[in-house]
């Protein structure tokens, strides 16, 4: 399975996810072509977040001008930005832009970052309690 179809695989999971939590989300087809757009930005009355989704098994990086495109996205539309980020057997984690670890290359995230990530119960403000 190429990287596209695994990512964009993985962005339909997070959608139903959210949207099984009561949010509308808007997915971004092939988002990464322009390089401006949040793959998923989920609405509901109680709150809104944008999604940039990555299903990697290694550590994540994002160049400076990407992380300054996210960061801009955010401050203008005044919705928070997050890394959504899969890792198999461990589910999602979500990290807002301030946590990134800043480097000569631009951001990253390594996997030592990831279990210290929000899950998506803290995300969407939700209980898996039944």
């Amino acid at each position: 399975m190429d990287r596209y179809v695994k990512g964009a695989s993985a962005e339909r999971e997070l959608r139903k996810l959210i949207e099984d939590s009561g949010f509308v989300v808007v997915r971004s087809a092939k988002s990464g072509v322009d390089g401006v757009s949040p793959d998923l930005l989920a609405l509901k009355t109680t709150g809104r977040l944008a999604l940039e989704c990555k299903a990697w098994k290694g550590g994540l990086h994002f160049s400076n001008d990407k992380y300054e495109i996210m960061k801009e996205w955010e401050r203008k539309s005044g919705v928070p930005f997050y890394i959504a980020w899969k890792l198999t057997r461990k589910g999602w984690r979500f990290f807002p832009l301030s946590v990134l670890n800043k480097n000569e290359q631009g951001y990253s995230l390594t996997i030592r970052d990831f279990d210290g990530g929000l899950t998506v119960e803290d995300v969407l403000g939700i209980s898996t309690r039944t």
